[in-house]
């Protein structure tokens, strides 16, 4: 009898742990709490962060009043034409909503720009990672050529000379005047204060921590079917795991373009290691529907066709004729593998990160 009891046991996990659950078996393995859910699944095997809520941040108002001035200011830019919140606007989730960031004199950028939210759990910034603190990151589009392309210490002291500023600044830094570094850490603060997108897996999660069965009867057979593809057959949680479904690390996944129009070698512009052309940081997937079109380049504008790609082990551009003994073509990344993922299967995990 024990060993019976101990089989079917076995059998229920392994089941569990895969895919073969029907709806009413998820709903009742879910409703449990996430702590009885079952084991994630990523293609390497190891352990990641469970999903979570950001956690709130509480910067000083003083300094959070100063950041939304300078965040605003147009003053910023060389011809007063562009402010930070020209390329993240608040009604877009601090996204723009473009294929890539358009900047000073209409110029065309090469990237998509990401949304800011969770500034706290970022290990570093822009796709390729150039900036390791958000202060660094915070003044780094002023001097940029294409965006605002101007000295932030000229930015600076147009900062200084506005009369407009003299009250912020000495409730937040007791002071008529700023640093460089009161500026960043001003603007960081406000950054703070930014939350990611209000969505249903935010809600979802909410009420997981409090009514955990409220919470599953929110999401319909298919996405929460998809919430389970998520953790466990789909590997999404390889990369994209905890608080904000990222995992802050860098992979190739085939969307380089390598000596090809549109060509980006990524997180190589700043270590210049062969070793990381084409490799990108991890986006979250947080308010993803409000952070549309995808990817480093915003190329992307369909979920279906991207969860395609995935399920078929990413992608694998192959060397040109005249790339074949080239040493530097990038790889895609080995944590890409095929995922055998059945049509319906593809449409559940896709209704699932609709509501992200």
């Amino acid at each position: 009898m024990i060993k019976v009891i101990f089989v079917a046991l076995a059998v229920f996990l392994f089941t569990a742990d895969s895919k073969a659950l029907n709806n009413n078996d998820l709903r009742s393995l879910y409703s449990k709490g996430q702590a009885h859910w079952p084991t994630i699944q990523t293609s390497d095997g190891r352990s990641v962060e469970p999903m979570s809520l950001l956690p709130v941040a509480s910067p000083k108002p003083e300094h959070v009043a100063l950041g939304d001035k300078l965040f605003h200011d147009v003053q910023l830019s060389r011809n007063n034409t562009v402010s930070c919140a020209t390329c993240h606007e608040r009604d877009k989730g601090f996204h723009d909503g473009r294929t890539t960031a358009i900047g000073i004199d209409e110029q065309i950028g090469t990237r998509n720009t990401p949304a800011i939210f969770g500034i706290d759990q970022w290990q570093s910034f822009f796709w390729d990672g150039r900036a390791s603190t958000a202060e660094q990151q915070a003044l780094m589009p002023i001097e940029n050529p294409i965006e605002m392309d101007l000295d932030p210490k000229i930015a600076l002291a147009r900062v200084n000379k506005d009369k407009s500023y003299r009250a912020f600044n000495q409730s937040a830094f007791n002071s008529n005047t700023l640093t460089t570094e009161q500026m960043a850490k001003a603007l960081v603060a406000f950054e703070r204060t930014l939350a990611a997108p209000n969505s249903r897996y935010k809600t979802f999660l909410t009420q997981l921590n409090k009514v955990p069965q409220q919470a599953v009867s929110s999401l319909s057979d298919s996405e929460l079917n998809g919430l389970h593809l998520f953790r466990t057959k789909a590997k999404c949680m390889t990369c994209h795991n905890g608080a904000l479904l990222s995992d802050n690390q860098f992979h190739g996944t085939g969307l380089h373009y390598y000596g090809r129009r549109f060509e980006d070698k990524g997180r190589y512009d700043t270590t210049h290691n062969s070793e990381h052309i084409g490799q990108f940081r991890t986006p979250s997937l947080l308010g993803l529907m409000q952070t549309f079109p995808w990817m480093h380049n915003g190329l992307f504008e369909d979920l279906s066709g991207i969860v395609s790609m995935y399920n078929h082990g990413g992608a694998r551009p192959r060397p040109r004729k005249n790339q074949l003994n080239d040493p530097h073509f990038p790889k895609t990344t080995d944590l890409l593998i095929k995922l055998n993922l059945t049509k319906q299967e593809q449409t559940d995990l896709v209704a699932f990160l609709r509501i992200l």
